[in-house]
């Protein structure tokens, strides 16, 4: 009979996912898996046949992690929160911003992206701003400030700004805002010229 596994396919995943998270794609290896586990690299083997299964597994983490992190409360404006998440998640996991966003994982971006659309709309179905807004607006202004979060997201994870950024950091010496204060403005700007 052979030994009963001590680690199961979702353990194998959390190891992948960690390993990932503190050094990128770069530290990830059967080798660096097993040693997150303290194990041989036999359990990889026995629950996946490819590392590249492995990978996609860490991806759809990366992405249930990404979605949570941007629909966490911080300030009470929902619209606001998810701005700020998303920024955030840049500056807080930037292994984790980057292995999303570089070109071998956009597919799985566009794969899962429509749900993840979906799921954060969804947060923002009871905010007064939206209610009464054409389905074609709300689509816009959304995919408006998802372009310009996603550019400064991209700035802030390749470390174009030195300081660490936070939500009442400010977000450069030219602006004098924080990044509460310029997502906010941000946000009203691109509301007030879309929702039409």
């Amino acid at each position: 009979m052979p030994p009963k596994q001590r680690f199961s396919p979702e353990d194998v995943i959390e190891a992948a996912f960690q390993v990932v998270r503190k050094q990128g794609w770069e530290g990830f290896s059967a080798r660096t898996i097993a040693n997150e586990l303290n194990s041989s690299t036999r359990p990889i083997y026995d629950y996946f046949n490819s590392m590249e299964n492995i990978e996609a597994e860490v991806v759809k983490k990366i992405l249930a992690h990404f979605v949570d992190f941007l629909s966490q409360e911080r300030t009470g404006d929902k619209w606001l929160d998810q701005a700020l998440g998303y920024v955030l998640f840049a500056s807080q996991e930037k292994h984790l911003f980057r292995c999303i966003n570089d070109e071998k994982h956009t597919p799985f971006q566009r794969q899962f992206a429509r749900q993840h659309w979906v799921k954060l709309g969804e947060e923002l179905a009871s905010d007064d701003r939206f209610k009464a807004l054409p389905i074609e607006s709300k689509h816009k202004i959304r995919a408006a400030r998802w372009i310009m979060i996603h550019g400064l997201s991209y700035l802030i994870s390749n470390g174009w700004f030195k300081t660490p950024i936070t939500e009442d950091s400010i977000l450069a010496e030219e602006m004098g805002y924080s990044l509460a204060e310029f997502l906010r403005k941000v946000n009203r700007g691109l509301y007030e010229e879309f929702k039409e």
